[in-house]
């Protein structure tokens, strides 16, 4: 088999997919990011982060030009890498989360980015859900009735690894001459995977609870949509997310009913008698759930994906946002059914017993 098809083959297994375009799109994404000897180190790794020795053995090859292709191939984005008692690891990274994150932020490469958005906009449909749609800042009142996975000050309180990082899907709707005036530096990471990106990518930064907790607030203010990543067990991270550049937003988007994909436990709901006809709430939900029809704003609950953007710019108060009924409530998956991001605690597993 074709070294690149055998690539592709194994990174479509990961995560929600890397599925195969008409055109072969995906064989001249991985050939602009792999040399043929790239590829076939590539095919060594796992999803489990092994060290150097481990990797090399498998492969029949000396550890020092195993060690020195790996390093290549980190600064293209397609491993994860982490150092533990002064041993490097890697793992293999799915196309996303993984290298068309990485190389958004690392590359910069604008002929790639062009590729991975033409591959986007045209060929991909992923495997299963990414991210869940959590509210903006949850009422005193609602707060006491809420899990604390869609709460989400609830869960930056409960995290002590945070880091902050530019929007991959903003920065390569900027590299590809997006206008999109809306802020960055948004992205909430934790654990797992603050660490790799800042200190073996050196992108992005460490912050506190408290920066993280401003940083939702401006991004609601921005109009941004939160949505967590993350099994059962752990939330990895909080994304705040441009409805124009965000590739899980612009995706559900297209069809006719993005609340029946989103994963989300809310819902607005809209007292006509208060609607006052500013048409402010058009304006700021990121699915077109609202509209003005008659001289009021009418809300489709089909396009509604609970985020609560709509509530905070209502003037007159005729918008809320409420939990759905019970039988429509649902959590984080268990780790058997979610396959976006790797837990943070098995990556930590892995280290341990390598």
């Amino acid at each position: 088999m074709d070294i690149y098809k055998k690539v592709h083959e194994q990174i479509n297994g990961y995560s929600i997919g890397f599925p195969a375009a008409k055109s072969g799109l995906e064989l001249a994404i991985l050939k602009k990011l792999f040399t043929p000897e790239e590829a076939g180190i590539f095919t060594h790794l796992t999803r489990k982060l092994e060290p150097v020795r481990i990797i090399a053995a498998r492969s029949g090859r000396d550890e020092k030009e195993v060690s020195a292709l790996l390093e290549a191939m980190t600064r293209k984005g397609v491993t994860f890498p982490l150092t533990r008692r002064g041993e490097k690891y890697y793992a293999a990274a799915p196309f996303a989360h993984g290298f068309f994150e990485h190389n958004a932020i690392l590359q910069k490469d604008s002929e790639l980015m062009g590729m991975i958005e033409e591959y986007l906009s045209r060929d991909f449909l992923p495997r299963g859900r990414a991210l869940r749609t959590v509210p903006v800042q949850v009422s005193p009142e609602e707060r006491r009735s809420v899990q604390p996975f869609d709460d989400v000050m609830k869960i930056i309180e409960g995290k002590d690894r945070i880091g902050l990082f530019p929007c991959a899907c903003a920065t390569r709707m900027e590299i590809l001459n997006s206008n999109c005036p809306k802020p960055r530096e948004v992205c909430i990471a934790f654990d797992f995977y603050a660490e790799y990106p800042i200190e073996e990518f050196g992108i992005g930064r460490w912050i506190g609870r408290d920066e993280a907790m401003a940083v939702v607030v401006k991004a609601e203010e921005a109009g941004l949509v939160h949505q967590t990543g993350g099994d059962s067990r752990n939330v990895e991270c909080v994304c705040n997310c441009c409805g124009d550049c965000c590739v899980s937003l612009r995706l559900i988007k297209r069809f006719p009913a993005p609340g029946k994909l989103a994963a989300s436990n809310f819902i607005a709901v809209l007292d006509g008698e208060l609607c006052t006809a500013c048409g402010s709430c058009v304006e700021r939900c990121p699915m077109g759930a609202l509209s003005m029809e008659d001289g009021k704003a009418a809300h489709n609950a089909d396009r509604c994906i609970g985020c609560g953007l709509c509530v905070g710019t209502c003037p007159s108060g005729a918008l809320a946002l409420r939990l759905k009924s019970e039988k429509e409530l649902t959590g984080p998956p268990p780790p058997e059914h979610y396959n976006f991001m790797k837990s943070s605690l098995d990556y930590e597993d892995d280290v341990k017993s390598g």
